[in-house]
């Protein structure tokens, strides 16, 4: 029956070379070099050698792991940066579309009634909240279709008769809840671009000023007061932190 042999790879690699050493983990280097000897081996090397050996295998170990540490940690570091660039790139992204290519799937429509008079309000979701404008009241709206329906921008549509409509009637009619939403989404755009143009060209504006102030070009955006609930609602992201962790775990699993 073959001795058990007591080697290095007994040792609890996860502990500090310190820590090894106060808890007389070391190998029995005179068990090595006798066992060597008997299967006729030829380690013809020193017990001091062999110690030497051991305490450089070590050190290399309690270097390595924390060179591995301070490399996870820079991941991590970078897998938080990439995905707050990659929410950044999502947000612009939605800016983009709704404000230049508007839809009326994301839009929905509300009849309220403020100041003593029910309005057709658009409720909507821009950059993480939810916003609601005012379309106009029921007769104005109706005006608006009329208009649009004479500039050929609503062709399936025909003049609407009627001098008075209620609400409960309106949602009775598909095709006029589909063009006010047309109406709707066109105001959601201009709520949005008024928002951009103010805050990114005082922006542009602002580094004109610090590179040549005297030859800047003002830019005056006046913002349209809006009826806007900017209040935290909570909003559809992808779990990009999350899906950046377990990418980070399955990368360490692989490569680690």
């Amino acid at each position: 029956m073959m001795p058990i042999i007591r080697g290095i790879s007994e040792h609890p690699s996860s502990l500090p070379f310190s820590t090894l050493i106060m808890e007389n983990s070391a190998p029995l280097f005179k068990n090595i070099l006798g066992t060597n000897h008997l299967i006729k081996g030829r380690l013809n090397v020193k017990q001091s050698d062999l110690e030497k050996l051991y305490r450089i295998l070590l050190k290399d170990d309690d270097r390595l792991r924390k060179k591995r540490a301070r490399q996870e940690k820079m991941i991590k570091t970078q897998i938080t940066k990439r995905n707050m660039i990659r929410f950044q790139q999502k947000r612009n992204s939605e800016s983009l579309n709704k404000s230049f290519y508007p839809t009326t799937n994301k839009v929905s429509l509300l009849h309220k009634k403020q100041g003593g008079i029910y309005y057709i309000k658009a409720r909507f979701y821009w950059e993480g909240k939810q916003r609601e404008v005012q379309v106009g009241s029921i007769p104005n709206v109706i005006e608006i279709i009329n208009i649009m329906i004479s500039n050929k921008l609503l062709p399936d549509l025909k003049h609407v008769r009627a001098k008075k409509l209620t609400w409960n009637q309106i949602n009775k009619r598909i095709e006029l809840i589909e063009a006010i939403k047309v109406i709707a989404s066109l105001k959601a755009q201009e709520y949005i671009l008024r928002r951009l143009m103010k805050n990114k060209f005082s922006g542009i504006v602002e580094m004109d000023d610090n590179i040549h102030e005297k030859n800047a070009i003002p830019i005056e955006i006046q913002e349209i007061p809006h009826t806007d609930a900017d209040n935290d609602v909570p909003y559809e992201e992808d779990h990009e932190e999350k899906e950046g962790v377990e990418w980070y775990e399955r990368w360490r699993r692989d490569n680690l």
